[in-house]
């Protein structure tokens, strides 16, 4: 089969070689850069076109996150693997957001490299094992979220305004002097808010909102 070229990027030199002969062993991979930044990959990718990238997370300079973002606004059809040591849940968010095609573990076994660089260069996309079970605990946390935040009340503009304002610790005629409402006004959102949450006065109301995250105070 044709050759893929590839360009390791990592900042530290004794890994890079090592891992430089490990792909070396498969013949159909040719290592045609390294670079131990970002900013270098940048600098190497103006003078040659890797059909895939490894690219190392936590790096001077430039880390992989910025590198990768970086290099495929300029270079679209460039493919890049995140490499990592530790499972990391929030470096797996923002490397899947900014674009790379596959998330692999440092200690990956021989034959694990091999099948992610097979799969990523025909256009598919490749994560190890142990990073497949990270982002589906991350994907029932994000579902479990979204399914809690549905099952909260929606409340108005105004009764949103209000229950902030009460949560700062308001009384009725202070809060209708503040939204320029009357105090009658004002005790017919707070039913509203009591009927939407299931609470039965102040205190309860304010307790539910500060558990529930719904006010945005300072």
């Amino acid at each position: 089969m044709e050759s893929i070229g590839v360009i390791l990027v990592d900042d530290h030199k004794i890994f890079r070689d090592g891992f430089k002969l490990l792909l070396q062993s498969f013949p159909f991979v040719d290592i045609v850069g390294e670079a131990a930044n970002g900013n270098e990959l940048l600098e190497l990718l103006e003078e040659v076109s890797p059909d895939i990238v490894f690219m190392d997370i936590n790096m001077p300079q430039l880390d992989g996150v910025e590198a990768t973002k970086q290099a495929l606004e300029r270079y679209p059809g460039l493919k890049i693997i995140a490499l990592t040591t530790f499972l990391d849940d929030d470096y797996l968010e923002q490397m899947l957001m900014a674009g790379v095609e596959g998330y692999m573990l440092k200690s990956s076994e021989l034959e694990v490299f091999e099948k992610a660089i097979l799969k990523v260069y025909a256009g598919g996309n490749y994560f190890s094992d142990e990073i497949v079970g990270l982002l589906s605990d991350k994907l029932n946390t994000i579902r479990k979220r979204k399914s809690a935040q549905e099952s909260l009340p929606k409340f108005t503009d105004r009764e949103q305004e209000i229950l902030e304002l009460i949560c700062q610790g308001y009384g009725n005629k202070q809060i209708a002097e503040k939204t320029f409402l009357s105090p009658k006004t004002v005790e017919k959102h707070k039913s509203s808010l009591f009927q939407k949450t299931n609470t039965f006065n102040t205190v309860n109301l304010v307790i539910f909102a500060f558990k529930h995250q719904l006010i945005s105070i300072e």
